[in-house]
């Protein structure tokens, strides 16, 4: 009987950078505060991709003293993946997901990077799921595979992640997502951003 010698080597991964923020609890209550006052001034907001919940426009963040505008700025600016010389401009948003509130599949178009800040997660507040871009034209191999090898190299048709709050993660803006629906009885608070570089 023949035998084989088998590897495997992934390639042109796709990548999803996380990032815990250090020493979050210092500013979440005044971002929480900061999300409440923006809804009250806007209690309509903007339906896009969300369902059952609140979205802002997206935000004018040009005064220097704005917290979220700042804070955003202090995460981001320090990405480690790109070169430090690298300069870029991003736009935010905010999503409040109430109970029974999702976010419905999208992408994020004229963008590089979208990213995700998570603020408030109550348990079982709705993981973001993001869609293979093979899903269509790898269906078949895709399910094909046995549930070890999906494990050990994420060969998956969609991935989850559950939020977290203090979080914040960036991937492709090509990369199609949702959220789903939120079941717990606490609002699910997250600030949405696109980043472009320049």
């Amino acid at each position: 009987m023949r035998t084989l010698n088998y590897s495997v080597k992934n390639i042109f991964p796709i990548s999803i950078h996380e990032f815990e923020i250090n020493d979050f609890d210092d500013i979440k209550f005044k971002l929480i505060d900061y999300v409440y006052n923006l809804q009250k001034q806007n209690p309509v907001g903007v339906d896009i991709s969300n369902r059952g919940g609140w979205q802002s426009p997206t935000l004018n963040l040009s005064k220097d003293d704005d917290l979220l505008r700042n804070f955003l700025i202090e995460c981001l600016s320090d990405i480690p993946f790109i070169q430090k010389q690298t300069s870029f401009q991003f736009d935010a948003w905010i999503n409040i997901n109430r109970k029974g509130g999702h976010n419905i599949r999208h992408i994020h178009p004229t963008s590089n990077l979208a990213g995700v800040l998570w603020i408030r997660c109550p348990e079982k507040c709705g993981e973001i799921v993001f869609t293979s871009p093979y899903e269509f034209l790898g269906y078949k191999e895709l399910k094909l595979y046995s549930d070890k090898f999906k494990k050990e190299n994420n060969a998956y048709l969609s991935y989850r992640i559950n939020p977290k709050e203090g979080c914040m993660i960036l991937f492709p803006s090509h990369l199609a997502h949702r959220v789903n629906e939120n079941k717990s009885d606490g609002d699910r608070i997250s600030i949405s951003f696109n980043i472009r570089f320049d």
